[in-house]
């Protein structure tokens, strides 16, 4: 085996495969990085069998194949080793001893490979099932949803994200039980039923690979898997086992008041006032409305009390009542909203409600209360 390869194309193509390197001492073939050396192209491949990732780069001026063959890289040291070089091109050279001389500029590395016929048998199949969407919507679906999902094992399905089609609409929907996030796009045509809950640990590592752009990403479905596909990148995540709950009862559709605020102005208060809680899971604030439209928003800690005054740029029925929430709840739901104004509706003192954004359409973000004394 023997290539030639522009470093920068590497380093690209090696971040990108490593999201899917396994950490666990007890399985060191799947801490490698898998090479397929054609004629033609070069395969790279890393799984850590919650999520599976391989990546074509195609011969060209940048990549120069002189001899095929396969070969297994300890992931990381051969990333750290093509990430600390200033050569343009890199050299690899296989040997039957199962060694790797790298070659750049003034450098020369022999790398040990690993067990290279312990690597498993990965396939990144098409399936018939599947839909398209581009890179920049996939993103935002991402982020707009991933953090609502549970940090608890205690009930899996929660730790992942369900997406469903129903004809031309997809819900994407997450929650841990005590907030909620839903995301729903409509499409100019119908797709196949899909309904499947992926998880939002491979979701965020896939978000770190896609770009802003309008480039198309498919993604294909199977009973246990889906398989995104972008550029000359594969993605495959399992997906998780069990049924996700019915969450469309849970949105309520009738207020008892409505307030418009300035996101960030919004967003800026709530840190101050939490500021003695550092923005826990635990720390809870108090919203006030008063019958005059204004309101305010406070926190009583051990360490001490704050407490600030707000001025709404919108509130349909002056109603005084007041509701307590998690702040970092609230906070983490504004952010995901890429508009200036959210409206906060709110159903009750005890009652969930639900929070959009003025430009953020098909969007809402659900909070459960909390009851102090």
């Amino acid at each position: 085996m023997k290539f030639t390869i522009n470093r920068d194309l590497l380093l690209q193509n090696l971040t990108s495969v490593s999201k899917a390197l396994s950490t666990k001492v007890q399985m060191p073939v799947l801490t490698g990085i898998k090479f397929e050396v054609k004629k033609d192209c070069i395969l790279m491949t890393a799984s850590n069998n919650e999520i599976s990732i391989q990546a074509l780069v195609k011969a060209n001026e940048q990549l120069l194949v002189e001899e095929e063959g396969n070969f297994l890289a300890p992931g990381k040291y051969l990333i750290d080793l093509v990430r600390k070089t200033e050569s343009k091109d890199i050299d690899f050279i296989g040997y039957e001893d199962n060694s790797i001389k790298i070659l750049a500029n003034k450098s020369n590395f022999t790398l040990k490979g690993l067990d290279n016929d312990n690597y498993p048998i990965i396939s990144f199949d098409n399936s018939p099932t599947f839909i398209t969407i581009d890179s920049i919507n996939l993103k935002q679906i991402i982020r707009k949803t991933t953090f609502a999902t549970s940090l608890s094992e205690a009930r899996v399905i929660l730790t992942g994200v369900s997406f469903q089609t129903n004809k031309e609409k997809m819900q994407v929907v997450a929650t841990d039980s005590f907030r909620l996030a839903k995301k729903t796009l409509i499409f100019d045509h119908e797709y196949p039923d899909v309904k499947v809950v992926i998880p939002s640990k491979s979701l965020e590592e896939l978000n770190k690979i896609l770009e802003e752009t309008d480039e198309v990403v498919e993604i294909h479905f199977t009973k246990t898997k889906a398989l995104f596909k972008y550029r000359d990148l594969l993605y495959q995540t399992r997906l998780l086992e069990g049924t996700f709950p019915n969450t469309d009862s849970l949105i309520p559709t009738q207020f008892l008041t409505s307030v418009t605020f300035n996101k960030n102005e919004l967003i800026s208060a709530i840190e101050r006032v939490s500021i003695f809680s550092n923005m826990e899971v635990s720390s809870i604030i108090k919203f006030v409305l008063n019958a005059d439209k204004t309101a305010e928003i406070s926190s009583k800690t051990e360490i001490g009390d704050a407490k600030e005054e707000l001025l709404p740029l919108k509130c349909d029925n002056g109603v005084a009542f007041q509701i307590a929430f998690s702040s970092k709840y609230f906070v983490e739901a504004l952010r995901s909203f890429n508009s200036t104004e959210v409206t906060i509706h709110f159903t009750g003192e005890i009652k969930p409600f639900i929070i959009t954004g003025e430009y953020d359409h098909h969007l809402v973000q659900l909070i459960l209360p909390v009851r102090v004394a």
